[in-house]
């Protein structure tokens, strides 16, 4: 990370930076009318499965924004010259991305392939951050009451691992209209002020820039879509989340924003048991009424996804039930804004009142989501009880593990015991829940 004091940015490149994002958006915008009718001519086209009349849907919408967000980036590497060799990094890799989407929406790539394909898509970052070849120089992460990590061996090997799950947690919340999109527009708008609350130059430059492209593209993708991202749009995103959060130095941050998503796609591959395409699961987790309405599916064996969760206490239309997964995902940036604030360089006592109207404004928002979205209060509890056994878990490495190498290993054996604990929890509340609204 280069802290935005250290960049030297003049105030002149602020205003390009916002001339920059507003072009991506604008082009982005303007460009969908014409990729929708030339994917419909095409025959890519995908079904609306929540729809009683399935209408068909342009799909691959993602190679649209994955265009305007590469030329955005060019146009910041001019613009900021000592983050010329990271951009093209990032430019590379989510190329790579989008190929591998593509390739993935004309073909149906198994999980092993995509999990592989997606893997070699973060081999450029992690190449470029070997130390004889030393072309961009990434950070180790930051973490809560630990501070920052001395994994200069470790850190590097896990890169394209990361890039690779962050890819496919959010293809797997993604099948409703403005479901993806939506919340990881939210996601990055909490990115962005975590990297400006952190002074995160890359965080803040990058974001804006991803933020711009996706932004537009939901005003197609929201309900009615028009639109699907497919996996060209989906595996980019993913990427460009972890390559803000790898260069921005907020990696915790990525994390607890896309709480959601990890939430999902924990509790699918728990349910299933290992990682496997829609379409070869032959149980499903929701089930659709005459009137359009969403339930939930009474199956001990369905999968256990987060729409199911959110529609075990009752139906609800498509529309209200992405509003409700976006809310989970404002409340899951509002973990993020105040885990922020515990981190270095942000919490000094000259810091109280900024601290203390944080604090305020997170919790008034999130009140005022249980109260509109009353079905978020119950993942909300779990979400919150997670935060707290993570802080509690931190504390206790920082006490008495740090200080012994060798015993990070047993840490993240106490970590899956927590993980475990914590899908236990959930599928206990699932089933309460729904036998009280059978009931």
């Amino acid at each position: 990370m280069i802290p935005i004091a250290n960049l030297d940015i003049e105030w002149y490149q602020y205003i390009l930076l916002a001339v920059i994002a507003v072009a991506v958006f604008g082009s982005t915008y303007l460009l969908y009318p014409h990729v929708i009718k030339w994917m419909m001519a095409k025959g890519y086209i995908g079904y609306d499965i929540h729809k009683k009349d399935r209408p068909a849907t342009a799909e691959s919408g993602g190679i649209a924004f994955s265009i305007t967000i590469m030329v955005g980036l060019i146009f910041a590497a001019i613009v900021f010259p000592a983050l010329w060799q990271e951009i093209l990094i990032f430019v590379i890799t989510i190329f790579l991305a989008a190929v591998v989407g593509w390739i993935d929406d004309r073909t149906q790539l198994s999980s092993l392939k995509k999990i592989i394909f997606m893997f070699v898509t973060g081999l450029p970052v992690f190449i470029a951050n070997l130390p004889f070849i030393n072309f961009v120089d990434i950070s180790d992460p930051v973490l809560p009451v630990l501070g920052r990590l001395q994994l200069t061996i470790i850190y590097p090997l896990l890169i394209p691992i990361l890039i690779m799950v962050m890819t496919n947690t959010v293809n797997m919340l993604e099948g409703y209209n403005g479901e993806g999109s939506g919340t990881t527009s939210i996601a990055l708008l909490f990115m962005i002020f975590a990297s400006i609350l952190l002074g995160s130059s890359q965080g803040v430059i990058y974001g804006v820039i991803v933020f711009s492209g996706l932004i537009a593209f939901y005003l197609f993708n929201r309900y009615p879509a028009k639109i699907f991202p497919g996996d060209t749009g989906t595996l980019v995103i993913g990427a460009s989340l972890a390559l803000i959060g790898i260069f921005g130095s907020i990696e915790v941050i990525l994390v607890l924003v896309m709480l959601p998503q990890i939430f999902n796609s924990f509790y699918v591959i728990a349910s299933v048991r290992g990682f496997k395409e829609s379409h070869t699961i032959k149980k499903v987790d929701i089930w659709l009424d005459e009137e359009d309405l969403i339930h939930a599916s009474e199956e001990r064996d369905a999968p256990l996804t987060l729409p199911r969760l959110l529609v075990a206490t009752g139906p609800l239309s498509e529309k209200n039930l992405v509003y409700h997964i976006m809310g989970l995902s404002v409340i899951a940036g509002v973990f993020s804004s105040l885990t922020a604030l515990l981190m270095f360089p942000f919490f000094s006592p000259s810091n109280l009142l900024k601290i203390i109207g944080v604090v305020c404004i997170s919790l008034l928002i999130v009140v005022l989501i249980v109260v509109l979205l009353p079905k978020v209060l119950g993942i909300c509890l779990i979400m919150a009880v997670l935060l707290g056994i993570a802080w509690i878990f931190l504390i206790i490495i920082d006490r008495f593990i740090v200080d012994i190498p060798a015993n990070w290993f047993f840490g993240g054996l106490i970590g899956i015991v927590i993980l475990l604990f914590w899908y236990v929890i959930t599928v206990l509340y699932f089933r309460q829940t729904l036998r009280r609204h059978q009931k």
